[in-house]
């Protein structure tokens, strides 16, 4: 499958879904359950664990928590992670702490994009 430099699943889409799973984890509610209800009705929701993963990933990539108070405004983290399912490539341009532990969870990520970007092919 050849990758192309557009996002798999539209960015307002992703942007929607990011929010809504920040809002399920910080009110300790069933995180796939609340994704799935946004994205069934649109023929997305197997993208439900996919998308749990990924943010789950990205906080831990990141090191830090995604969707919450970003400088760069609200929906910052939103467009990084399109743009990291446009092309994971840009994972490589990031800045990582260096350590045995962050770079196996960069490459974990890494995976997950590349496996997210397969399973949104497929919906």
């Amino acid at each position: 499958m050849a990758m192309s430099a557009a996002p798999p699943l539209p960015a307002a889409l992703i942007a929607r879904a990011a929010r809504c799973w920040r809002t399920a984890r910080d009110t300790r509610q069933p995180v796939q359950q609340h994704l799935h209800a946004l994205l069934a009705p649109l023929g997305y929701e197997m993208m439900a664990p996919v998308i749990d993963s990924l943010m789950t990933l990205g906080e831990a990539c990141l090191d830090r928590p995604l969707c919450r108070g970003c400088p760069f405004g609200p929906d910052a983290d939103a467009a990084l992670l399109c743009a990291l399912l446009a092309d994971p490539a840009r994972l490589d341009r990031l800045p990582c702490r260096g350590d045995g532990r962050a770079r196996h969870i960069r490459d974990v990520f890494a995976g997950a994009l590349t496996s997210a970007r397969v399973m949104a092919a497929l919906a």
